[in-house]
């Protein structure tokens, strides 16, 4: 970063939540060495000459409510005011692109409790949530970068079709 910062998005030098998320979305389509940007740069996902600027971006977008993230209403679309909200993952995960089939491929994962008992899933958020974990280090699991979260194990599984 270069210059000094005007927009008041930093306090003891972190940044605020709306701003890691706009720098997030930039990375995503601006940036080819980002892990996603084959999903949205890559396919050509760009962002509106007007929130090139945070103060802009912010401006149309507001604070971002607790628990929420940035979506695209049309998941083709651009990132640019009419398209964007802000919303809960499970209502995100729900607004995935279909594969050429029609239909959506979820990720499924098995999740076996301190206790042993066994569970599926195919949404880290909401699983997370409903057992009392973090849904990063469940990712980190799913990843093989961690072998354990709070005495729960996580191995992916093969993809099922919903």
């Amino acid at each position: 970063m270069s210059g000094p910062i005007t927009h008041g998005h930093t306090k003891n030098g972190k940044r605020s939540p709306e701003y890691r998320c706009w720098e997030q979305m930039k990375a995503r389509c601006q940036n080819s060495n980002n892990i996603s940007y084959e999903n949205y740069g890559g396919r050509g996902i760009s962002i509106c000459e007007r929130w090139h600027s945070f103060e802009n971006f912010y401006e149309d977008m507001g604070d971002k409510p607790e628990g929420l993230t940035l979506e695209r209403k049309n998941n083709n679309g651009n990132y640019e005011p009419g398209n964007c909200q802000w919303t809960t993952w499970k209502e995100q995960n729900n607004n995935r692109r279909p594969n050429s089939s029609g239909r959506v491929k979820q990720r499924w994962f098995q999740a076996i409790s301190p206790n042993g008992k066994i569970f599926y899933s195919n949404n880290q958020h909401e699983f997370a949530r409903e057992h009392g974990l973090n849904h990063s280090h469940i990712s980190s699991c799913l990843r093989s970068c961690r072998k354990i979260h709070l005495g729960w194990t996580f191995t992916r599984i093969e993809e099922k079709i919903i």
